[in-house]
C-alpha cells in the first residue's frame, strides 16, 4: 500500500505543477512583441536622433568671432616730443570664418553616413531580436513537447506498476517487473524535469527580451513545420553580400573614411575670416576708424600632411576589414545552408509523423502488455523509443530552424526567395 501511495503521489505532481497554462502566442506574434517592447531598442532610436542633430550641425557655418580691444592712447609732437594729450582707445570687430573647397559639404556627407549607420544599427538590432525570439519560441515549444511526451510515459509506467502491485504476486517476476517499471518512470520523469528546466530558462530570457515580468507564462502555438527549399549557394551568397547589415555598415564606414581623407586634404585651403571693424581713440583729438577686416592663415609648412596620411591609413584598414568580412559572411552562408539542408534531408527521411507513430506504438505496447501479448522488454523499449524519437525530431527541427534564421539574418532579415 505504501508503494501504491508513493506512485500515485509522484504521478500527481506534474499535473499540479503545470496545470496553469500561459497565454498562447504564435512565433510571429512573439517576435513582434519582443521587438516592440525590448528596452534596449531605445538606445538605437536615440542614436538616430543624435546622428540627425549632428548632420544638421555639420552643414552650418562656423560661429562668428567677436574681438574687443581696450587701451590708452598717448600722442606726442614728432618734432619736439612734447606730449599732446592722453586718452582712451578701444576697437570692436566681428568676423565670420568662411571655408572654401567644399569642406562643409564633406562634413555633411560624413554626418549623412553616420545617420545611415545609426539606422542600419536599429534595423540589425530588430532583425537579430526577431530571429532570437523565433528561435527561443520554438525552443520553448519543443521543451514543452518533450516534457509532455516524457510525462505521459512516466504516468503510463506508474499506472501499470500500481496495477501489478494490486495483484496477488506469484513469485519474484511481478516484483521485478514493478521495479523495472518504476525505474523507467524515474528516468522519464527526469527527462521531463530537464525539459521543464530548459523551458523555464527560455521563458526567462524571452521575458527579459520583451520587458515582461519573469513570472509571466506564455505558451507557443504549434508553429508551421514546413521547411522551404533554399536557393543555390551562389545566390544566397550574392544576396547576403547585398543585404547583410554588417557589410552595409562597413561599406558606409569605408565611404565615410574616404570622405575624411578628402576633408583632411582640403585642410590646406585656408579659412578666410571677414567682417566689419570699428575703433575709436581720444586724446586732444578724437579719431574714429571703421571698415572691413580680412584675415587668413598661410599654409606654408604643410602640417596637414600627417593628418592626411593618418586618414589614408584608416581608409586602408577599413577596406581590409570590409574584404575580410565579405569572405567571412560568404563562408557562413555556405556553412549554414549546408547544415540546414542536412537537417532537412534527415527530417524528410524520418517522415513528419514519426513522433505520432511512436506515440501510438507506445500506447499499443501498453495495451498489449496488459493483455500479456508482449514481454516487458518490448514494452519498455517502445516507451523509451517514443521519448527518444520525439526528442530527436524536435531537436533536429530546431537546429534546421536555427540555421534558416541565421541565413535570414545574414541576408539582412529578408526572406530567402528562389
Amino acid at each position: 500500500m505504501r508503494m501504491i501511495a508513493v506512485a500515485m503521489l509522484a504521478a500527481a505532481v506534474p499535473a499540479a505543477a503545470y496545470g496553469q497554462a500561459g497565454t498562447a502566442v504564435s512565433l510571429d506574434r512573439l517576435a513582434q512583441d519582443v521587438v516592440t517592447n525590448n528596452p534596449e531598442r531605445q538606445f538605437y532610436q536615440q542614436q538616430i536622433r543624435t546622428a540627425g542633430i549632428e548632420r544638421q550641425a555639420a552643414g552650418r557655418w562656423a560661429d562668428p568671432e567677436a574681438v574687443v580691444e581696450f587701451g590708452e592712447r598717448r600722442q606726442n609732437d614728432r618734432v619736439t616730443g612734447a606730449g599732446l594729450g592722453d586718452g582712451t582707445a578701444y576697437a570692436v570687430s566681428i568676423v565670420q570664418p568662411i571655408e572654401f573647397g567644399g569642406r562643409i559639404a564633406l562634413r555633411r556627407a560624413i554626418a549623412e553616413r553616420q545617420v545611415e549607420l545609426a539606422r542600419n544599427g536599429l534595423q540589425q538590432f530588430d532583425a537579430t531580436l526577431a530571429s532570437r525570439a523565433r528561435s527561443l519560441g520554438y525552443g520553448l515549444f519543443a521543451a514543452d513537447e518533450k516534457a509532455a511526451a516524457a510525462r505521459s510515459v512516466a504516468t503510463r509506467m506508474r499506472t501499470l506498476a500500481r496495477v501489478l502491485v494490486s495483484r496477488d504476486p506469484a513469485g519474484p517476476a511481478p516484483q521485478l517487473e514493478v521495479a523495472s517499471l518504476e525505474s523507467g518512470a524515474i528516468s522519464a520523469e527526469r527527462t521531463a524535469s530537464t525539459a521543464d528546466a530548459e523551458a523555464n530558462s527560455i521563458l526567462y530570457e524571452l521575458n527579459q527580451l520583451r520587458g515582461a515580468p519573469f513570472t509571466a507564462r506564455i505558451r507557443i502555438v504549434r508553429p508551421d513545420m514546413d521547411l522551404p527549399d533554399l536557393p543555390p549557394g551562389a545566390r544566397l551568397a550574392a544576396d547576403a553580400s547585398a543585404n547583410n547589415f554588417e557589410l552595409k555598415a562597413l561599406r558606409a564606414q569605408f565611404e565615410q573614411q574616404g570622405l575624411r581623407v578628402d576633408l583632411a586634404g582640403k585642410s590646406r585651403i585656408p579659412i578666410v575670416s571677414v567682417g566689419p571693424y570699428f575703433d575709436r581713440s581720444r586724446s586732444d583729438t578724437r579719431e574714429t576708424n571703421y571698415g572691413v577686416r580680412l584675415s587668413t592663415s598661410l599654409p606654408l609648412w604643410n602640417r596637414q600632411a600627417g593628418d592626411v596620411a593618418a586618414e589614408q591609413g584608416r581608409e586602408a584598414q577599413a577596406n581590409a576589414t570590409l574584404v575580410n568580412a565579405e569572405r567571412r559572411i560568404a563562408r557562413e552562408v555556405f556553412d549554414q545552408a549546408a547544415q540546414y539542408n542536412a537537417k532537412r534531408r534527415a527530417l524528410a527521411r524520418w517522415n513528419g509523423t514519426s513522433p505520432e507513430r511512436f506515440a501510438d506504438a507506445a500506447r499499443d505496447a501498453d495495451r498489449n502488455y496488459r493483455l500479456g501479448a508482449v514481454p516487458l522488454a518490448t514494452y519498455m523499449q517502445m516507451q523509451q523509443s517514443y521519448i527518444d524519437a520525439t526528442n530527436a525530431v524536435l531537436d533536429t527541427r530546431r537546429e534546421a530552424l536555427d540555421a534558416l534564421l541565421q541565413l535570414r539574418a545574414l541576408n539582412g532579415g529578408n526572406a530567402l526567395t528562389q
